[in-house]
C-alpha cells in the first residue's frame, strides 16, 4: 500500500512539472534597425529578472525572454517616424497573479551604432544593466522596490545631456558613472541604500543634483578632478561626511578643491539630505 501511494504522488509531481514547464515559454527576438538613424526606447518592466548589455551589431535590439504564459503578459512594438526607430517594450503580471520573479526573464542588448534615448521603469525585480558604450542622449531611470546594479563599463561617445534617476525603496548600485559622459545628473532616492561611484572619463562640466530622503548614500569621486561640494549641512536628523578629500569650506556647507575655478573638466555635485545619511569618498 505504502509503495501504490508513493507512486502516486511520484506520478502527480510529475505531471505537476510537466504542466509547470509547459507554462514557460521561451522566444527570442531581433529588431531590425528599418533605416533608423536614432533610436527611443522605453521599457516599462514590472517584475522579474532583468539584464541589459550593450554589443555592436547592426540591429537595433534583440531581445530574450522566458515567462509564464498564464501569469505574464508582453507587448513590444517598434516603428520608424522620421527617422527615429522608435522601441516600446512592456512586461507585466495579469491581475490576480501572485508574483514569482523565476516567471519572468528578459536578456535585452542594445547596439551600440545608434544615438539612443533610453526610459525605463522597473518594478520588484532583480536588475543588472550594463551601458556601456551605447550612444547615449538621454536617459530616464524609475526604479521601485527592486534589487539593481547599473554599470557604464566603457565611455559614452556622446554628450549625454541629462540623466534622471527616480529610486524607491530598493537597494542600486551605480558603477563608473563618469563613463556616461553626462552634463547633468539628478538622483532622488527613497527609502534605501545606494551606492553611486563617479569615477570614470570627464569632459567639460558635469553636474550631480542627489536628493537623499530615509536612505543613506555612499558616493565615490574621481580624486583629480577639481570638485564643489554644496550641501544643506547636518543636523541630528542626517548627516553628510567626508572621507580623505581636499576640499576647503568657502562658504557654510560649500567646498571645493584649490583648482575649481579655473577648470574646464570639473564636478559639482549639490547634495540634498532629509532623514538620511551621505558618505563621500575620494578615489583613483
Amino acid at each position: 500500500m505504502k509503495k501504490v501511494l508513493m507512486v502516486n504522488l511520484a506520478l502527480v509531481f510529475l505531471f505537476a512539472s510537466f504542466a509547470l514547464a509547459g507554462r514557460i515559454e521561451h522566444e527570442t527576438r531581433q529588431i531590425d534597425i528599418e533605416g533608423a538613424n536614432n533610436l527611443d526606447v522605453e521599457l516599462e518592466f514590472g517584475a522579474g529578472e532583468l539584464r541589459i548589455s550593450p554589443a555592436d551589431m547592426s540591429q537595433a535590439a534583440t531581445l530574450d525572454i522566458r515567462y509564464d504564459t498564464r501569469q505574464v503578459e508582453y507587448d513590444v512594438d517598434y516603428k520608424v517616424n522620421k527617422g527615429i526607430g522608435h522601441l516600446y517594450i512592456e512586461s507585466e503580471y495579469r491581475k490576480h497573479c501572485d508574483i514569482d520573479t523565476d516567471n519572468n526573464k528578459l536578456g535585452l542588448v542594445l547596439s551600440t551604432r545608434y544615438p539612443t534615448s533610453l526610459e525605463m521603469d522597473i518594478g520588484a525585480c532583480d536588475a543588472e544593466i550594463d551601458l556601456g558604450g551605447i550612444p547615449l542622449e538621454r536617459l530616464e531611470i524609475d526604479v521601485g522596490a527592486a534589487s539593481g546594479d547599473i554599470d557604464f563599463s566603457k565611455p559614452n561617445p556622446r554628450r549625454l545631456s541629462e540623466i534622471n534617476i527616480d529610486a524607491g525603496a530598493t537597494s542600486l548600485d551605480m558603477h563608473s558613472i563618469g563613463n556616461a559622459n553626462f552634463e547633468l545628473m539628478t538622483f532622488s532616492g527613497g527609502v534605501g541604500s545606494f551606492d553611486l561611484d563617479f569615477r570614470g572619463e570627464y569632459k567639460g562640466e558635469s553636474k550631480i543634483d542627489i536628493e537623499v530622503g530615509l536612505g543613506s548614500a555612499d558616493i565615490i569621486l574621481p580624486r583629480g578632478i577639481p570638485t564643489r561640494v554644496e550641501t544643506n549641512g547636518s543636523n541630528w536628523l542626517s548627516s553628510v561626511d567626508f572621507h580623505k578629500d581636499d576640499l576647503e569650506e568657502i562658504d557654510d556647507g560649500i567646498y571645493e578643491s584649490p583648482d575649481f575655478e579655473d577648470a574646464e573638466t570639473r564636478i559639482i555635485l549639490m547634495l540634498d539630505v532629509g532623514l538620511g545619511s551621505v558618505d563621500i569618498y575620494w578615489k583613483r
